[in-house]
């Protein structure tokens, strides 16, 4: 794929942080490839790099394999 598929603008191989929630639960990961549309912004993933997330989602999550060092942040979270 080099081409978005939205605006047919030209992709370019970047890291991203990005930030899932899974279940009520928001983690935050950082520097994960991802090809970004130049022009309008749009955000792919290879399948391997998915299948990544969403292991190191369920490692982190994991109370019997989670490890000490994993960095945490305090979110606000407000009501609209």
């Amino acid at each position: 794929m080099n081409r978005c598929y939205f605006c047919e603008g030209k992709l370019k191989k970047e890291k991203v942080n990005i930030a899932r929630y899974w279940g009520k639960k928001l983690i935050a990961l950082e520097n994960v490839p991802a090809l970004i549309c130049q022009q309008c912004g749009e955000r792919y993933f290879e399948a391997k790099v998915s299948a990544g997330i969403d292991a190191k989602i369920k490692l982190a999550l994991d109370k019997k394999s989670r490890k000490e060092g994993i960095d945490k942040i305090a979110v606000p979270v407000l009501q609209f």
